[in-house]
């Protein structure tokens, strides 16, 4: 039995064609008897569609919600007890904004200090946990 965490953006970073690569992607990441950890994304994403993969291979889950919806109190603590859960954490990012991309926009990601892909808060928990490994789509 493996705790897998699997972590990475919110759905409105992603095209119709990187979410479809981003769970085919998931799929393979989880494997009978695995345990799902991840932190149940209000955004969508990443988060929910580990959730749904999870479901329908018929695997355990163990998801921490933020106690707020803020960084101190809520995301930071959520994303720790993640990292601190979680054998290996996959962090599933891609690598630009999406044309029609409404948001916040960095140059690049400041938790990786790289511009391989654009910055997810995944970054940060993956950066804490026992292994990790990311995913540029």
């Amino acid at each position: 039995m493996s705790y897998i965490g699997i972590v990475g953006h919110e759905a409105k970073k992603f095209t119709a064609d990187t979410k479809e690569v981003a769970v085919a992607l998931i799929r393979t990441l989880l494997s009978e008897g695995d345990i799902l950890v991840s932190g149940g994304c209000h955004l969508g994403g990443i988060d929910i569609w580990a959730e749904e993969v999870a479901d329908e291979m018929g695997i355990e889950k163990v998801i921490f919600y933020p106690q707020k919806q803020r960084w101190e109190g809520g995301y930071k603590q959520r994303n720790l007890l993640i990292a601190g859960r979680s054998d290996i954490v996959h962090c599933i990012v891609v690598k630009e904004y999406p044309e029609n991309y409404v948001g916040r926009v960095f140059d690049y990601c400041y938790h990786c200090d790289t511009s391989d892909h654009i910055k997810s808060g995944g970054c940060w928990t993956a950066k804490r946990a026992r292994e990790a490994q990311w995913h540029v789509i």
